[in-house]
């Protein structure tokens, strides 16, 4: 599977941990998040080294982990696979076609609050879906603020 890169950037009148916070916190990424997936959320906490799993409401979804984590300036993801109803796969055939993809939020302060850069690799057959569902998702971030 070839993957290309999303990139959004959107600029929020909150300070830059304000933006990390609605990016984060499980209510406000819920909301957000929704946007992908009616229902989804992450289970981590986000710190580095630890394990990411973004799930929809039936326990399947992607598995990661989080590479960089400086709050509130940027976090990266990592996929190693996929979940497939609550169970871990990084063996199969389509969970490997992810490994190594990654995810990144940069959050930079400017004069009016915060710049953030939303940078995501994406299999090719769902790219042009998935970057309609970010414009809608940082449109939600910037009214969670």
């Amino acid at each position: 599977m070839s993957m290309r890169t999303i990139e959004k950037a959107v600029d929020v009148a909150a300070p830059p941990e304000r933006v990390w916070d609605v990016l984060l916190d499980d209510a406000t990424y819920r909301q957000w998040a929704a946007e992908f997936m009616p229902g989804s959320f992450a289970q981590t906490d986000w710190q580095e080294g630890s394990t990411a799993r973004f799930l929809d409401p039936s326990g399947s979804g992607m598995l990661g982990h989080v590479v960089v984590s400086r709050r509130p300036e940027v976090v990266e993801i990592e996929y190693d696979g996929l979940v497939a109803a609550g169970e871990d796969d990084t063996d199969s055939d389509v969970a490997r076609q992810y490994r190594g993809a990654k995810e990144t939020y940069r959050l930079t302060r400017t004069p009016e609050g915060t710049h953030l850069v939303v940078a995501a690799d994406m299999g090719e057959e769902h790219h042009d879906d998935v970057s309609a569902a970010w414009d809608r998702a940082l449109e939600k971030v910037q009214a969670l603020v």
